[in-house]
């Protein structure tokens, strides 16, 4: 039996309440939605013909770029060659919907795009990341994979100690853990990744603004000039094999 395989997820969310709008359709300086923004990041980690899977509520909404990729999926029949040809270099998506309504009773919040990944495959090392980080670069990722080791959970910890599940590398036990803990009510992916015991890992030296974060849109706001300013200095990450 080979060695699992390694699947991009983007969790792009459900109405993003806090921040008033649904926050994967939020623009970037250049007018793209962010979404597309970290799908081309995943693309840099996991190139063709690997498929970036998106993970998105019930109700989440998708726009015509999206639109336009699902339709010109080679498997999709109705696919014409000239779709094809237009679209031709973009990333090849699958989007995942969570089991359940945001407002159901029995939605996992942020833990249902991980366990609609995990139903999808249960066997898949799951590499996560979600809308939230807006400046994430490539060498964030980079890291996460030198560093994992035979844990169930790779993933950050903020400046301030928090654990960050939702940019991390879930393998199956991990998922298997919280899909228990979720059926006992407990839906809280950090939660999860610190009962067992995961890899925490903390940014490099001066690179704290990889786990730029937003859930407002004051805090997006900040982001955006943080965007307009430029790319910052590149951190040394050496690129790992084998990721796609």
């Amino acid at each position: 039996m080979g060695l699992p395989a390694m699947r991009p997820l983007l969790l792009a969310g459900g109405k993003s309440t806090r921040m008033g709008t649904p926050k994967h359709l939020l623009r970037m300086p250049d007018g793209t939605p962010l979404y597309q923004r970290q799908l081309q990041l995943l693309r840099t980690i996991f190139p063709e013909p690997q498929t970036i899977y998106i993970s998105l509520a019930q109700e989440s909404e998708t726009d015509d770029y999206l639109d336009e990729l699902l339709a010109a999926q080679p498997d999709n029949p109705s696919t014409s060659s000239s779709e094809n040809e237009d679209l031709k270099g973009e990333p090849k998506v699958q989007i995942l919907r969570d089991e359940h309504p945001s407002d159901s009773k029995y939605s996992a919040g942020p833990a249902a795009g991980l366990l609609a990944a995990y139903r999808y495959d249960p066997w898949a090392n799951w590499v996560v990341v979600a809308c939230d980080y807006p400046l994430l670069p490539p060498d964030a990722l980079y890291l996460l994979f030198l560093k994992r080791d035979a844990v169930p959970v790779t993933c950050y910890r903020s400046s301030e100690g928090f654990c960050e599940p939702l940019l991390a590398i879930w393998a199956p036990a991990a998922l298997s853990r919280l899909s228990e803990r979720v059926a006992r009510g407990h839906a809280s992916p950090a939660a999860a990744a610190k009962e067992l015991d995961g890899l925490m890992l903390d940014t490099p030296p001066g690179c704290e603004w990889w786990l730029t974060n937003v859930n407002t849109m004051e805090e997006w706001v900040k982001a955006v000039e943080e965007m307009k300013l430029g790319p910052q200095e590149p951190v040394s990450v050496e690129a790992p094999r084998g990721t796609a």
